[in-house]
């Protein structure tokens, strides 16, 4: 049985050079879903996100590689991430941060098959964040990302810089920051942690 590896499927998107902005073209897909708000360093219900959107990939894995033959490697955590109801991403304002927590599936994953992965986990182990977690396909089309290196506490220049790039290049920022973590951060030092920050964009 053959194991598919999405990341390796997509390695546009997922391996933009260090330090160096790259325009890429993200099609549709589908991703597990979990929202919320607050700080990600201090909030329980990112933390609960975090445990809710692995508790159900890996039931639909082990179910699918059971039942269908179909088998996957898990995905890296995403996220979005903007400040209030304006969208834009305001450093320094954490507590006030809206987020979606994002695991990419493959195509075939259905909503009948996450409602009885959603089941299976609560019963293995309550979450309070699996009742807020869906399947939905993200479209971004035209982003421009980098690869970012170090703490995540030390995003916020690497950021600014990547707005200024945009503005640069005759682009206007559009939806959500969005940010893929490739490191483990409980196997990670700070320093070394590898991180894609992308921006969706449209020509201004």
């Amino acid at each position: 049985m053959e194991k598919r590896d999405l990341v390796k499927e997509r390695k546009d998107l997922y391996t933009p050079p260090k330090g160096r902005f790259v325009l890429v073209d993200v099609p549709e897909i589908p991703f597990l879903r979990v929202e919320g708000q607050g700080s990600p360093g201090s909030s329980p219900g990112f933390q609960e996100a975090i445990g809710a959107l692995y508790s159900v990939a890996y039931t639909l894995k082990f179910t699918s590689k059971k039942e269908r033959g179909l088998d996957w490697k898990v995905a890296p955590l995403e996220g979005l991430f903007s400040t209030g109801e304006a969208g834009a991403l305001q450093m320094g304002a954490e507590q006030g941060w809206r987020w979606t927590l994002l695991l990419p599936q493959p195509e075939f994953v259905t909503r009948e098959e996450v409602a009885h992965a959603i089941e299976a986990a609560a019963q293995k182990k309550p979450n309070p964040a699996l009742v807020r977690l869906r399947l939905e396909v993200l479209r971004e089309g035209l982003c421009i990302q980098t690869l970012y290196v170090g703490a995540y506490a030390d995003e916020g220049p690497m950021i600014a810089a990547l707005h200024a790039f945009i503005a640069d290049q005759g682009y206007r920022a559009v939806g959500k920051h969005h940010e893929i973590y490739l490191s483990d951060p409980g196997r990670t030092a700070p320093e070394r942690l590898r991180t894609v920050i992308r921006q969706p964009v449209r020509k201004a």
